[in-house]
């Protein structure tokens, strides 16, 4: 029993690899130590290696509530959400004053949108091992997720105060202060975190975040710079610091970067649209380069309007002259960016336009006075839809 609570109480501190040694060191004493064995298969199954898992399980009773334990953590590994809660529950009638059966409630309970039952499950955790970070991380989510604000606060912090190194702790709180509009404190969060957590892709990611945010794109291209480093392989990472170098109007690095990415088959919906925005801006104008970027955009991003709707714009400013049919398949991308988000003035606008191009009248005036019936409309749209209007007679 002593080992064992030795072993729960390095497994809370996020001391794993002492757990390991420990756990190691004392099957080397003694080769059948149950308390070992388990402590090595919950380790197995943190690092997903269920193989290994089970076989330090090997010869155990299957309804012992130390088993299910590791058993319900390799089933919510498989994605069975619904054996794994069985069993949770089942430890904790066995066992009411273990906190990992509470947690494991409230972690899946949270999962699948539970919030009142995941917060009383992760509150019993707490209460019972109040200095395991991690319950009081997944609490503080809980309380967010339910506008507790304050409380979730007090309970992110001290799962930092536990676990300084705990990298998602400062995130979600940096996510939430960013929220609130305290953009300074989100800043000096994600700095201290990267101290401690020196190149973390996911901190340096948020921290790009917010000093764009705060308008400091010299600070942002900075930390662009290091995550590209750090995450040389990462198309996401990469398409960021292109991005970025649009930003600072470095438009022949920005197409190098997308096209690097293209050239090993990396190239992301927002590369592209990087790509094809340099190339809309660089002189001159590549129009054939920059069409093939933006209709990749529009299918490596099925879901934004945004791609489509500038493929549509591009299209929009080409002379029939110049691309025979150019304003048809404006109006043919520009209404799936409308089908992509009804709720976007901007397809409809340019709907409207393209069909007043077409000479489509009625289908101009359709469009034109669709937009005008959008709630809170920007005055410039409205001032552009009534022009058209006017215009069409």
């Amino acid at each position: 029993m002593a080992e064992t609570a030795r072993y729960d109480a390095l497994l809370a501190a996020g001391e794993l690899d002492q757990a390991r040694r420990e756990a190691e060191a004392a099957l080397k004493r003694n080769a059948s130590d149950r308390a070992a064995k388990v402590v090595l298969a919950r380790l197995a199954a943190f690092d997903g290696n269920e193989a290994q898992a089970e076989s330090w399980l090997a010869g155990m009773g299957q309804e012992a509530p130390d088993v299910q334990l590791v058993r319900a953590a390799l089933l919510t590994r498989r994605g069975d959400a619904g054996g794994a809660l069985a069993l949770y529950r089942k430890v904790t009638q066995a066992l009411p004053d273990r906190a990992e059966g509470w947690f494991g409630q409230g972690y899946l309970l949270a999962d699948a949108g539970d919030n009142a039952g995941a917060q009383a499950a992760l509150e019993r955790a707490v209460a019972l091992s109040p200095k395991t970070g991690i319950h009081h991380f997944h609490l503080g989510r809980v309380l967010f997720a339910q506008e507790r604000l304050k409380e979730g606060f007090e309970h992110l912090q001290e799962s930092l105060r536990l676990n300084p190194r705990h990298g998602p702790s400062y995130l979600v709180l940096a996510v939430a202060l960013q929220a609130g509009g305290e953009l300074d404190a989100a800043e000096e969060l994600l700095v201290t975190g990267l101290n401690a957590l020196p190149d973390d892709p996911y901190l340096l990611n948020g921290l790009c975040n917010v000093r764009l945010a705060r308008g400091n794109l010299s600070g942002a291209v900075q930390v662009a710079e290091a995550l590209a480093r750090v995450e040389p392989d990462s198309p996401a990472a990469q398409a960021n610091l292109a991005r970025l170098r649009m930003a600072q109007g470095r438009l022949k690095d920005a197409l190098e970067i997308c096209r690097k990415l293209a050239s090993r088959g990396q190239a992301t919906a927002q590369s592209r649209m990087v790509e094809a925005m340099s190339l809309e801006a660089l002189e001159p104008v590549d129009i054939p380069a920059a069409l093939a970027a933006w209709r990749e955009a529009v299918k490596l991003a099925p879901d934004d309007w945004a791609p489509a709707n500038n493929l549509g714009n591009l299209l929009m400013r080409i002379p029939e002259d110049e691309l025979p049919g150019a304003g048809t398949q404006a109006a043919e991308v520009l209404e799936e960016a409308h089908r992509r988000a009804p709720e976007r003035p901007e397809p409809v606008l340019n709907l409207a336009l393209v069909r007043a191009r077409l000479g489509d009248k009625d289908a101009a005036r359709s469009h034109a006075k669709a937009l005008l019936a959008f709630p809170q409309l920007d005055p410039e749209w409205r001032e552009q839809a009534e022009r058209l209007l006017k215009a069409l007679g």
